[in-house]
């Protein structure tokens, strides 16, 4: 895995580059240790209704936090479950242009490189947690981390059956209803936190039993 040093309000952090996840993600615990909780604007929301599933505080829009000798502005989603302090994702990649390069094992954000973490610096907690936690039955066969909301694709079968793709929405068979409706409002609401299509939407509210904050932890960690 690929962390980086970041502050945020002068706080430290061991920060998680995922490259794969939709948006940039925040602990509660990390929000109020690096006082930016205040800021968190609790429209975006999600509504507790399973046991083990990903609690969404709100989000917060705007925050500065420095890598390397940069100050760089980015939004953040304020999760519980994440096994990560800081989850820098996609968009905040986008946004400032950043270059993930293994070759010299830096990030490279506006011409400066900022080292990744040895083994040794990275915390260890995050993988034991993933290890352990118990999952439940997701979409296409995928697995989902009761605590964590990640997904583990199917696993291979004796059979040869090719593992579905989770990122593709299914299509109704022929004389099958049509998939079931959920409030606008929750739809709209996933589509402002996640960026996603509403077909995808769709797919993960169908995935998660029409439960807002599974949904959003399935469309987050989705390539």
């Amino acid at each position: 895995m690929l962390y980086v040093d970041v502050e945020v309000n002068g706080h430290k952090v061991k920060a998680l580059v995922d490259s794969g996840a939709q948006a940039t993600i925040m602990s509660p615990s990390c929000a109020e240790a690096c006082g930016i909780m205040r800021l968190v604007d609790k429209r975006f929301a999600g509504v507790a209704r399973g046991v083990g599933t990903a609690n969404i505080i709100g989000r917060v829009h705007l925050a500065t936090f420095k890598v390397g000798s940069l100050f760089l502005p980015s939004s953040f989603t304020v999760m519980e479950g994440k096994q990560v302090d800081l989850l820098l994702g996609l968009d905040m990649l986008k946004r400032h242009q950043a270059c993930i390069d293994l070759a010299k094992d830096k990030l490279i954000i506006q011409g400066e490189e900022i080292p990744f973490l040895g083994e040794a610096d990275i915390p260890k907690d995050a993988e034991e947690a993933l290890e352990e936690e118990p999952r439940l039955p997701g979409p296409a066969g995928t697995t989902i981390g009761q605590r964590s909301g990640v997904v583990e694709p199917k696993p291979p079968s004796g059979t040869g059956t090719p593992v579905a793709n989770p990122t593709q929405p299914p299509r109704a068979p022929r004389g099958q209803p049509s998939a079931p409706s959920f409030p606008a409002e929750h739809v709209e609401q996933l589509e402002g936190l996640t960026g996603r299509s509403r077909e995808h939407i769709i797919q993960a509210l169908q995935a998660a039993d029409g439960n807002v904050e599974v949904a959003a932890s399935l469309l987050l960690d989705l390539p």
